[in-house]
């Protein structure tokens, strides 16, 4: 950390009187190669295998989906497909592929790609990390557990399992392909209507669909790419002498995979991909760095053109906050503390409003995490412009394209989400009409954590807030990571400290993951000033641990609660309390352009271009140490 210090210390090229303007040497290229330092190497070179960045970037580079982000405005824009359309309120999507678009070896790109690219991801399970983005295609869960011989392809037909996939199936497939033989095979939603046209047919209608398969596990994989992780491409390389020409990995994105060093993996611009013209770098140079401080130190002496996805200190952060090529995003990363409201009192939605807006969470972001996350009012920070505020009736990601398109916009917008704002006085009367006035007699919290510094911290800070505010004590139960899901699964808790990194801006698939398909939660009935929610039979005859109207509230029938849906939804039930986002932070030469960071941390690039021409502000501006060219 020493060293760390002393190099943010060190001094930059270009500076004012008031200071340094860019950390570090600004040497300025003659060629299109950029050099990215993105927290290591990527290791997986297929789409669905991908669970992070590098591997979802190196993904994004390699591989095109129908649609893709504009990574400015995480709009959904034409990518394969150059055009689609809704029908049945969003329950129906047809894609229209171009004509032009290619693969590597020079293969056509059709909608039978997709269809079997997305049955494949379906039938890796969960060696395919994000599989349960596609769990809302008609026929996805049946693909999941059936077996992979005899499958339906694109077309209709039946086909034998490619040999490149047999290593994807576990063993025990081989007996459920006996047990089901005579089975025909599972109906899948997506359909290549001919070559060039895809139909999806949903579970249910997702106005935002162009926008979640712009979503890497949703981007092709050719049958003939045998390799798909580091290490066995490397073998393939060595083993074949070395160069592109001992990669058979088969893509159809702007850049192909070029060469695998122990130090780097470098990409070139694809030749015959069909916005080839567009695409201006020629090549892209993935760094290795054994850590943040790595990274850092070769920024500083312009050895990279770009550092993402280090863990920098809280130290380096303060430091590096000057310097105008430091950059500071919110991140759809959420922590978020759910309630067990299968447990009264937290089965009363007043409790879990007034638990929810006792919490200072612009102090807690500010004070307790040392300003280096952003305070979470909602579930999704997609709703909230770049100055904090929220964005205008209907405002969901991305235009539609047609009139059937802005009809499924506007299905589920009859209600608006309403931010969590923090208010101790309705919080305290809240707490009163359910029958704790002053926190009297309320149940000791459990809070379930998982073993870690900063969580224990935050949930110590909330424990005094519930005790300050509303007179209510809560237990800390802090566990390593496999007792803290063992308490999870089997509902040993009160609350429980959650997380979630946001895959895409689809609010319902977002929605889904954070509170899963089904809840296993009393349905509550709406609730009028001094009444309590229902309650089960088994429950009316002790009365230990209700709130005190809950022994004289009426019996009904404990059922599933409907799944959560909408934000607005979520909002209005609160079963889980948003607490802080994540921040991403980036630090970029003045000369690169088009390195857009954003929620998704999904920076494209083939938008990204090097100014070589590039030179500092005029001159009474800045004091120049040195300009370099390489």
């Amino acid at each position: 950390m020493l060293v760390l210090a002393l190099a943010l210390l060190g001094g930059g090229c270009f500076e004012t009187e008031e200071g340094e303007q860019f950390y570090g040497r600004v040497t300025v290229p003659q060629t299109q190669e950029f050099r990215w330092s993105n927290g290591g190497l990527p290791r997986v070179f297929d789409p669905a295998r991908a669970a992070a960045p590098p591997d979802t970037d190196v993904v994004r580079a390699l591989f095109e989906g129908l649609t893709d982000y504009d990574p400015a405005t995480l709009k959904a824009v034409p990518a394969v497909a150059s055009r689609w359309e809704s029908a049945e309120d969003g329950r129906s999507w047809t894609f229209h592929l171009r004509r032009d678009a290619l693969w590597s070896n020079g293969d056509e790109v059709t909608s039978r790609d997709f269809v079997r690219s997305w049955q494949r991801t379906l039938r890796l399970g969960e060696s395919a990390p994000h599989a349960k983005l596609l769990a809302n295609i008609e026929g996805a869960q049946a693909l999941v557990s059936s077996p992979a011989v005899g499958r339906q392809d694109a077309g209709g037909l039946t086909s034998p399992t490619p040999p490149t996939e047999a290593a994807d199936v576990e063993a025990g497939e081989q007996v459920r392909a006996e047990a089901s033989r005579e089975m025909p095979p599972p109906v899948f939603g997506a359909v290549a209507l001919d070559a060039y046209t895809l139909r999806v047919n949903l579970l249910r209608p997702d106005r935002n669909f162009p926008a979640l398969v712009a979503h890497p596990v949703f981007r092709p994989y050719h049958e003939l790419s045998p390799a798909s992780d580091l290490n066995a491409l490397q073998s393939e390389q060595q083993s074949a002498g070395g160069g592109e020409a001992g990669l058979s990995i088969v893509t159809n994105g702007a850049f192909n995979l070029s060469e695998l060093r122990s130090e780097s993996v470098v990409l070139e611009r694809a030749k015959n991909y069909w916005d080839s013209a567009s695409v201006k770098l020629e090549r892209v140079r993935f760094v290795a760095g054994k850590d943040a401080e790595d990274a850092l130190a070769a920024y500083h002496a312009g050895e990279v053109d770009a550092v993402t996805n280090a863990s920098f200190e809280s130290l380096a952060l303060k430091l590096l906050k000057p310097y105008k090529d430091f950059r500071r995003e919110t991140f759809g990363a959420l922590t978020y503390y759910q309630f067990n409201t299968a447990r009264p009192p937290f089965d009363d939605p007043r409790v879990r409003e007034a638990l929810a807006i006792s919490l200072d969470l612009e102090r807690l972001s500010a004070d307790t995490l040392g300003g280096a996350t952003e305070p979470a009012r909602r579930f999704l920070p997609f709703g909230v412009d770049e100055a904090g505020q929220p964005k205008p009736e209907g405002g969901s990601v991305g235009e539609p394209e047609d009139a059937a398109t802005r009809e499924a916009e506007e299905v589920g917008r009859s209600e608006r989400p309403t931010p969590v704002a923090h208010d101790v006085g309705r919080a305290r009367r809240l707490l009163a009409e359910a029958g704790y006035p002053g926190g009297e007699k309320f149940p000791r919290i459990r809070l379930v954590i998982n073993r870690n510094e900063q969580q224990r911290i935050v949930a110590q800070e909330i424990a005094r807030t519930w005790r300050s505010a509303l007179g209510v004590e809560t237990e800390v139960v802090v566990r390593n990571w496999e007792e803290y899901e063992a308490l999870v699964k089997a509902g040993d808790f009160d609350v429980v400290r959650k997380s979630v990194v946001m895959q895409s801006v689809d609010e319902e698939s977002n929605m889904l993951a954070l509170f899963g398909e089904d809840e296993p939660v009393p349905e509550e009935t709406p609730l009028h000033p001094g009444e309590s929610p229902a309650t089960d039979t088994a429950n009316e005859s002790s009365t230990a641990g209700q709130s005190p109207g809950a022994a004289n509230a009426p019996p009904a029938a404990r059922s599933l609660a409907p799944p959560t849906r909408t934000e607005a939804q979520a909002l209005r039930e609160l079963r889980a309390v948003p607490i802080y986002f994540a921040s991403s932070y980036a630090l970029v030469k003045p000369y690169v352009n088009g390195f857009e960071t954003n929620l998704l941390d999904a920076p494209s690039l083939k938008n990204v271009s090097l100014e070589t021409s590039w030179k500092p502000p005029a001159p009474g501006t800045l004091r120049i140490a040195s300009v370099e060219k390489r």
